[in-house]
């Protein structure tokens, strides 16, 4: 896990990666836990987010930062892009919808 400054200085550095393509980050859940499972405090906070609100991208840093589980990863895509949101891999520089990506 990584120290709050650390945390806190990578969300500073994903904001602004995300901005100087062209995403604004109205809202930020982080998670320092561990990825090997979608069942943690975070991830959940996330989905409730997704699920009331009418974000259209959901940009994270690293798209197995969801979880690196294969089976879980490919779930949770399914149920966020069935929510109507994209999710912006910053580590890809592309838009992925369960195994397709799309550069940009």
């Amino acid at each position: 896990m990584m120290s709050m400054n650390n945390v806190n200085r990578q969300k500073e550095l994903d904001q602004t990666y995300a901005l100087s393509v062209g995403i604004e980050c109205d809202q930020t859940v982080v998670d320092d836990g561990a990825s090997t499972s979608v069942d943690r405090p975070q991830m959940r906070q996330l989905m409730e987010i997704l699920e009331i609100s009418d974000y259209k991208v959901l940009v994270v840093e690293d798209i197995y930062e969801i979880t690196r589980n294969p089976e879980d990863l490919k779930s949770m895509m399914d149920r966020i892009n069935d929510l109507g949101v994209t999710i912006f891999d910053l580590g890809t520089m592309s838009a992925r919808y369960n195994n397709y990506a799309i550069e940009c």
